[in-house]
């Protein structure tokens, strides 16, 4: 009967063709969402536009060497594109494309192909990681670097005959993750494993002298601007490892305030995610991974969920930025919630094949509802949502819809956005003046309304998105008749 349901092309190659349309659906919604939902920039996204485009040769020495991986991607990205809203969330886009390359691997390396498979969907077509996917941020390299090295150090950990690239990997993503702020701290646990793990050292023991001299050599290089930097700058290192001026009851407040958006199904939050970012059902497959894990602490998948856990907890204590790290556990949390479910289902009829692929019914039914429902939250919610809207502003996509380069911005050096709206200068040519009387051109646009002779009002541009909805005021010169 087995072998009678084996001979079906579908059923031999459903793997590949569930990889082929998650790799599908994942393309088009980087493709449609960013026009689509949050529609606009915030606060967070200028910031990592402006120091992006502030990254000189002499980074060293300047300490602008934070998030250095991502920022120099989003430099190159408005060199070649431009100011733009493609540009400045390229660089996320093609980031979260590897990273959802590594979750499916080490999901594949935990979990048997079928808990993967349904786990590695709920979790890149989830509504937080395409958040993170279509956000132009350093956000998503938390979860990056975390798969990365969580997939590298699955390949070495056990592995009899470990290739030496796979080392020298893990050793440059370690090197290339402590640019990120608080990563250090899961370098040092790494170490402190190393140490005292006997796999780990078992698979150092594998290379030869000259390919570990090699692999501790290009670590010392690709980490020598970051010790220089943090030599050179006290900020840096203080902005890596630290917090400013934190007390016992801020960082309990930084934590609450961190997760509260996560898991609210109640209350919206004035934060750039919505709440809840992970779903009713979501959460139910997690409490189900966390009791089916609780009898298997010992293993070392569970051991690693943990730590991971206690990491992003006690870190976004620090800096709330860090609590979206815990995207990685709750999809490996996810994925053995699956696992318990499939095997109980398994277990009821160990002996049919039909009842096996019939269990396949209520699993889709529960993806689609979880897919369906998160996307659509994630649409209407960031239109709808005034405490989440208010985090975003469209306003450059409106200059560069309603006025071109021959029209001048008056730009004011007290305007809140003044160091990104600027760079319109640097990057697309923009006329860009502090006050109306410097502009030599016969039109002019501002963020304010400007009371001056010589231009005239000629159009009001609005927006939807925000309480004082005229955003863009567009004048014209007055002639010598007093006609426009």
């Amino acid at each position: 009967m087995k072998k009678h349901i084996e001979q079906f092309f579908l059923y031999r190659h459903r793997f590949i063709i569930g990889y082929i349309l998650l790799a599908v659906a994942f393309f088009l919604l980087l493709t449609l969402l960013p026009g689509v939902a949050p529609t606009g920039l915030s606060e967070t996204e200028m910031s990592s536009v402006v120091e992006a485009s502030n990254l000189e040769s002499g980074f060293v020495k300047q300490g602008t060497i934070i998030n250095l991986p991502y920022v120099a991607l989003q430099k190159g990205s408005l060199g070649l594109f431009g100011l733009n809203l493609f540009a400045i969330k390229l660089p996320s886009m093609i980031i979260a494309v590897a990273t959802a390359v590594f979750v499916v691997l080490l999901l594949n390396r935990w979990f048997k192909s079928d808990v993967a498979i349904v786990g590695s969907i709920l979790t890149v077509l989830s509504t937080a990681f395409l958040f993170l996917a279509t956000s132009g941020t350093p956000a998503i390299m938390y979860i990056f670097w975390l798969a990365l090295i969580l997939w590298l150090g699955s390949k070495i950990v056990g592995n009899e005959n470990v290739h030496p690239m796979l080392v020298i990997m893990f050793f440059i993503s370690i090197a290339l993750s402590l640019y990120t702020p608080y990563l250090a701290y899961v370098a040092l646990a790494i170490a402190v494993a190393g140490l005292l793990h006997p796999h780990l050292r078992f698979a150092l023991k594998q290379l030869k002298i000259y390919q570990l001299i090699l692999c501790i050599l290009i670590f010392v290089l690709m980490v020598a601007p970051l010790v220089i930097s943090c030599i050179l700058n006290q900020t840096t290192l203080q902005s890596l490892i630290f917090a400013n001026n934190l007390d016992f009851n801020g960082f309990i407040a930084n934590i609450t305030n961190a997760f509260a958006p996560f898991f609210s199904f109640s209350l919206a939050y004035s934060s750039v995610y919505l709440a809840p970012l992970f779903g009713l059902a979501t959460v139910a497959l997690v409490i189900i991974g966390v009791l089916a894990s609780a009898g298997k602490i010992y293993m070392s998948r569970n051991t690693i969920v943990s730590l991971l856990v206690i990491f992003s907890i006690v870190l976004s204590g620090l800096n709330q930025n860090v609590a979206i790290s815990i995207i990685i556990p709750i999809a490996i949390l996810s994925a053995a919630g699956i696992e318990s479910i499939i095997e109980k289902w398994y277990t009821l009829f160990p002996e049919n094949p039909y009842a096996h692929l019939l269990g396949i019914v209520p699993m889709v039914a529960v993806m689609i509802f979880i897919i369906s429902s998160g996307l659509s939250h994630f649409i209407f919610g960031y239109h709808y949502i005034p405490r989440v809207v208010n985090n975003f502003n469209n306003d450059l996509t409106i200059i560069k819809d309603n006025i071109s380069t021959e029209t001048t911005l008056v730009l004011p050096k007290d305007h809140k956005n003044n160091d990104f709206f600027s760079l319109l200068e640097k990057y697309d040519g923009y006329q860009i003046v502090e006050k109306p009387k410097q502009a030599k051109t016969d039109q002019i646009a501002s963020f304010e309304p400007i009371f001056n002779d010589k231009y005239g009002l000629k159009q009001i541009i609005t927006s939807p998105k925000t309480r004082n909805s005229d955003r863009l005021y567009i004048y014209s010169l007055v002639t010598e008749k007093g006609e426009e």
